[in-house]
């Protein structure tokens, strides 16, 4: 299998607590441009550095006793209604906060925004740490990395290994569609809370 223009990308990033437990984020993107067929291998090297980017610009406010675990991407098949498996590659991503962890179900939630106001994505950050808290808020300094990260999340680029054009979307089950990001959004200063949805997958 190749990807090709016009391809629909899930790209998953999976983290994993010292004690086991997994926490993964859900990211799409659209092929566009010209170009290709472009082999999944990569797509998937690709895929993996832009979790890099992104998680880069929050390393410092995330706990140690979470790293980066592995980055699975899928290609949707609109025939079957269903997301294909493209690869698997390992992610390597150790934060560098120096406080204790926020409890586990706390996250740090960054909305993004596309051009339809009813489609918009949401990131539920895991394991930020206490630190990064002050009177009950995300401090100044971390809400500007999250914003970083939203910033480098919804930029469209070309992909340093496979040559692709990544244009980031929302993917909407409803509309079965992924909508561009509109490289707005927010981040916001109140912690967040989400529940587990599958044992031992979530926070």
């Amino acid at each position: 299998m190749s990807i090709t223009v016009g391809d629909i990308l899930r790209v998953v990033a999976s983290f994993v607590w010292d004690d086991g437990e997994i926490n993964q984020n859900v990211f799409n993107a659209v092929i566009g441009g010209s170009g290709g067929p472009f082999t999944d291998d990569d797509i998937v090297d690709d895929a993996e550095d832009w979790l890099q980017q992104m998680y880069i610009e929050v390393i410092s406010d995330m706990a140690p006793e979470i790293s980066g675990s592995a980055c699975y991407v899928y290609v949707y098949d609109s025939v079957d209604d269903d997301w294909d498996e493209v690869g698997t590659i390992g992610f390597s991503f150790t934060p560098t906060g120096a406080t204790d962890e926020l409890p586990r179900g706390v996250a740090a939630l960054v909305n993004a925004y596309t051009s339809d106001p009813d489609v918009q994505g949401k990131k539920y950050l895991p394991a930020f740490i206490e630190g990064a808290v002050q009177n009950g808020l995300f401090s100044a300094s971390v809400l500007v990395h999250m914003v970083d990260l939203l910033g480098v999340w919804s930029a469209p680029f070309s992909g340093a290994v496979s040559g692709a054009s990544w244009i980031p979307a929302i993917w909407s089950p409803t509309e079965t569609n992924a909508f561009a990001m509109s490289e707005s959004g927010a981040a916001s200063a109140i912690p967040a809370y989400q529940r587990r949805r599958k044992n031992n997958v979530g926070i």
